[in-house]
């Protein structure tokens, strides 16, 4: 034991899902512990307003924690609450976006409803490594280095048993390579049936609330798909009205589903790969018109100043500039429904929206189970432009 060795009582998690306690002011970041927990830790990375401290012991275990079902929990880099049963993970990850939304957003959220799916078994895609033994895996914890692995419990069922079927043969990656070629990182994809992989398959196929959907495999597509029908049947199936705009379109998604309910969609997008997939997927709607240029650009031009009934926003991890945020504010919209896949940038940017725009409704979703990853959508509404009569209803 270190002489360094501190024995410290863990009071909330991370967004990366670490504990975190506190030491003469300075946060302390503990993976693989459970607030409440009193714990005896090593730090092995100091700066000026935070630690990172390595777990050596837990003196006083909490009442939620349990056994990892994954045997390279801790050494495996993908999952970070195995050690937690899963209804307090909720709860644990509901506190901590509530204080992002209090901290960050500087207004109280209330009640932060979570929509949950299954815990295990829930990821369609995954991005698999090259390993020095000539196996498939993963990166190990805290390291760029990989660590092979047979088995992965969070992977849709179809894709854990490719996963299984390659590690079983002494180097698969060899036999692997001649197929996709030289890469020592690549995506694989599944929902039912089939894997799609990065080199040997160029695109990859998915089926969502009765669309199907194509994409090139090493293209960002989200990685729960039972998590992600509920969302668009709670927030986008529900919509319909004269005119919509999908913001940071990505493989044309969302713009799918508009284009059933709207009479015109204005689709914004400026990834090349992203618009290859999206002109797949909606290119041939005629209500769809797709403008190839960063949100940035197009809220300077012409259309931006058309009145949209509803805007979908999904902005990168980053959130929304602030050209963007300006452009919401006068913008002749009702309605933006902004998907995020951080709550830190969304707190920040709501802080901006809800000077123009009422915050109506804010739903958790748990897409990234044994992660503490949470996307979320918030509802906004606009009291002048719901005054001048245009219709969107929520069926």
């Amino acid at each position: 034991m270190s002489d360094a060795s501190l024995t410290m009582k863990v009071e909330k998690i991370s967004s990366h899902g670490e504990g975190i306690a506190f030491s003469e002011g300075k946060a302390v970041f503990i993976p693989f512990t459970i607030p409440g927990e009193r714990v005896l830790c090593e730090p092995i990375e100091t700066h000026a307003q935070f630690m990172r401290a390595r777990l050596i012991d837990i003196l006083e275990p909490s009442p939620h924690r349990i056994e990892p079902p994954c045997p390279l929990f801790g050494i495996c880099g993908g999952c970070a609450l195995q050690h937690v049963e899963y209804p307090y993970q909720i709860e644990l990850k509901r506190q901590a976006a509530h204080e992002t939304f209090s901290r960050i957003g500087g207004f109280d959220p209330g009640v932060l409803e979570m929509v949950q799916g299954a815990p295990y078994h829930y990821r369609n895609r995954t991005q698999v490594h090259a390993c020095d033994d000539g196996g498939l895996g993963f990166t190990r914890a805290g390291s760029r280095e990989t660590v092979r692995t047979r088995t992965c419990p969070t992977l849709v069922p179809v894709l854990e048993s490719w996963m299984i079927a390659q590690n079983r043969k002494a180097r698969p990656y060899r036999e692997l390579a001649a197929l996709i070629g030289e890469r020592r990182r690549f995506t694989a994809f599944a929902q039912e049936a089939q894997v799609f992989i990065e080199g040997q398959d160029a695109f990859a196929e998915a089926v969502l609330a009765g669309h199907h959907f194509r994409f090139p495999v090493a293209h960002f597509f989200q990685s729960n798909l039972g998590v992600l029908e509920r969302l668009l049947e709670r927030h986008i199936l529900t919509l319909e009205g004269d005119a919509a705009l999908d913001l940071y379109a990505g493989a044309g998604l969302f713009a799918a589903f508009l284009a059933e309910r709207f009479a015109a969609v204005n689709l914004v997008e400026s990834d090349p790969v992203s618009l290859e997939a999206a002109r797949s997927n909606v290119g041939g709607t005629a209500r769809i018109r797709i403008s190839d240029m960063p949100v940035e650009t197009w809220v300077k031009g012409p259309l931006a100043r058309q009145h949209h009934d509803v805007i979908v926003a999904d902005p990168p991890r980053t959130g929304m500039t602030p050209e963007v945020r300006a452009w919401l504010a006068g913008a002749d919209a009702q309605t933006l429904v902004y998907v995020s896949c951080d709550h830190a940038s969304l707190a920040r940017d709501l802080k901006h929206l809800r000077a123009t725009w009422e915050l109506v409704q804010l739903v958790l979703y748990d897409f990234y189970p044994q992660t503490g990853r949470l996307e979320a959508v918030a509802v906004l509404r606009k009291e002048q432009a719901a005054s001048r009569g245009h219709d969107v209803s929520a069926r």
